[in-house]
């Protein structure tokens, strides 16, 4: 399938290809439900974004239309990555960087999977895009 609508399929939304600001996959501390390795799409320069599992049907399609709409190869790299990791894989010039920022409590790191165990899900963190995306996302959509 070598269009749009893998990646609408895979998303469950259509996402126009003219709002995709930044692509990138990130991980979560949410292995039981099948959540915890996404695909998220930047979709604005104040940091919205919309995510995809990585293990929903339609992946390899929607990530080789990504690929051959924006022009370069949308490799992935998080998958078994430990949580709270991000990556950029598009545009070319933040390729790498992190994507996201995560503010988790101590108490989170330090007991989570303990108090998991003992029935007690942690509360969730807190992610933004992370500062330094959204300027360098901002310039260079004031250049074109």
């Amino acid at each position: 399938m070598n269009s749009a609508s893998a990646l609408v399929q895979f998303l469950g939304r259509d996402i126009s290809l003219e709002r995709i600001l930044c692509v990138g996959e990130a991980t979560t501390d949410s292995p039981g439900s099948g959540e915890d390795w996404l695909l998220c799409l930047v979709t604005d320069d104040h940091g919205t974004w919309v995510e995809a599992s990585m293990y929903a049907a339609g992946r390899n399609d929607a990530l080789q239309w990504l690929s051959l709409a924006l022009g370069t190869s949308m490799e992935v790299k998080l998958a078994h990555a430990p949580p709270f990791r991000s990556r950029i894989m598009w545009p070319p010039p933040l390729r790498e960087e992190a994507l996201f920022e995560y503010q988790i409590s101590t108490l989170r790191r330090l007991f989570g999977r303990g108090l998991r165990r003992l029935g007690f899900p942690p509360r969730g963190s807190v992610q933004t895009v992370r500062p330094s995306v959204l300027e360098s996302l901002r310039r260079s959509r004031l250049a074109v």
